[in-house]
């Protein structure tokens, strides 16, 4: 049995985590800590920490430690689940990591590629298994995409286009998995007191959710990126110093990405996944009505092409049972997890930030990591 723990229940991630550990067969959940915030919250309404962790408590887990360190003592787990604010992860990666406890950092890792730099160092010197959790792995249909790509059937892939997000974390009418209850209203000023919109603890939607287009166009063209420029700014949120909406125009060897961020939309308005141009055709995906998505694939005159059969792996079923499925079998987990890929991502998402804070094209430190 794998035993597993939790730090962190700043991010509503948290419920959906806490949820797949649970229906793992062959993964315990054996505590949960949060660690104190730089600032107090005012409100325990959904999505909130004060929420996450009465959530986790009445639903998975009861044993919680108001100290994260005293729980790894106490508990000496394989391997913990770190949602944290994004600030945070270096510092409790590394007490994971010297007592030897294998980590899952939800998404991104970090708040630049600094201080993913200081995660890798604590990975190297300590030997541990450290994976990145990205949500978008999960998602059968962007692996079939991937598949028809690889196909050749519509050409080579010349543009991504990628908008993701909401009304923000706890915006009006957002919802999450685990829960699938929408955010209650929340006054500005508490939201304000939340870590999603302090930039010191990695808020904002440049961070929150450009890192999934990044993510996303660093595995679909395999290919090194050379080059961001990306705008970001504050549109709609008054009481914060954060970025509500951002875009990032990344520069391969062949391809151009377009990533959008934004916490200013419905979701219902937001495309179901990403745009794939190719020279022969699109490759696209649209969601129906009772939440199925269905891949398509184009011709450049519009004519629908057959697909090729599409199975997809049990083991991708989430965070929980792909690393049981590595621990059990040795098997590797699924690329977009692995470490080294997550560098790679984050060299990207780090050009990205430095585009938008300097007004300039920004390169992509591929060389410093390598």
């Amino acid at each position: 049995m794998i035993k597993a723990v939790i730090i962190g229940c700043a991010h509503m991630h948290v419920n959906e985590v806490a949820l797949y550990i649970h229906e793992e067969p062959a993964m315990q959940l054996a505590a949960f800590s949060d660690p104190e915030p730089a600032v107090l919250e005012l409100t325990k309404t959904r999505y909130t920490r004060g929420w996450n962790i009465e959530n986790v408590k009445q639903h998975y887990c009861s044993n919680y430690y108001a100290d994260y360190l005293q729980m790894l003592d106490a508990e000496k787990p394989d391997i913990a689940f770190i949602l944290t604010e994004t600030a945070r992860k270096p510092e409790v990666v590394e007490q994971c990591a010297r007592r030897g406890i294998d980590i899952s950092i939800e998404k991104p890792m970090a708040v630049n590629f600094a201080e993913a730099l200081k995660i890798k160092r604590s990975v190297e010197l300590h030997g541990i298994t450290a994976v990145v959790n990205w949500p978008l792995t999960w998602r059968p249909y962007l692996h079939q995409m991937k598949q028809v790509l690889e196909t050749g059937m519509v050409g080579d892939l010349i543009k991504i286009r990628f908008l993701i997000g909401n009304t923000g974390p706890v915006g009006r009418g957002a919802m999450h998995r685990g829960v699938l209850q929408a955010a209650e209203e929340m006054t500005d000023l508490q939201k304000s007191k939340m870590w999603w919109y302090q930039k010191e603890q990695g808020g904002g939607a440049l961070l929150d959710f450009c890192c999934y287009g990044c993510m996303y166009s660093n595995w679909i063209t395999q290919s090194e990126a050379r080059t961001v420029t990306a705008v970001s700014g504050n549109l709609a949120t008054d009481f914060a110093n954060i970025c509500d909406n951002a875009v990032s125009l990344v520069q391969y060897e062949n391809t151009l990405a377009v990533l959008e961020g934004t916490w200013t939309t419905p979701s219902y308005a937001i495309p179901a996944g990403p745009t794939l141009f190719c020279k022969d055709g699109v490759i696209s995906c649209e969601k129906a009505a009772d939440g199925t998505v269905t891949v398509h694939a184009r011709d450049i005159y519009g004519k629908e092409l057959p697909l090729p059969p599409f199975t997809y792996p049990a083991h991708l079923k989430n965070i929980a049972t792909e690393y049981a499925n590595h621990v059990k079998t040795g098997a590797p987990v699924h690329e977009t997890l692995q470490f080294q890929f997550n560098l790679s991502t984050m060299a990207i998402l780090d050009a990205a930030v430095r585009s938008a804070q300097s007004g300039q094209t920004a390169t992509v430190q591929n060389s410093v990591w390598g």
